[in-house]
């Protein structure tokens, strides 16, 4: 009997412990604010960009009037020509 009234206690114990900073004005996080909305243009790609720019990692490519596809990679712009 002595053992579930110290084990009620501790539990207790733990559990206002681990609240306790909420009810003393403990800070709250930030609201996570939405990140803008980019739509995508019709037959974009995402294909392996082999410039040191982008460091051959997969970006976005987006259809040019040749049938080429132009990286939007942040500050890339290469065209890839062919079937890739």
């Amino acid at each position: 009997m002595i053992t579930a009234i110290l084990g009620g206690l501790l539990g207790f114990a733990m559990v206002f412990l681990i609240a306790l900073p909420r009810y003393i004005g403990g800070r709250r996080l930030a609201a996570a604010k939405a990140t803008p909305f980019h739509t995508i243009a019709d037959g974009t790609r995402w294909l392996p960009c082999h410039t040191t720019t982008c460091g051959h990692m997969t970006t976005r490519h987006e259809p040019t009037d040749d049938g080429a596809w132009r990286c939007t990679g942040a500050g890339c712009g290469h065209i890839t020509k062919g079937e890739q």
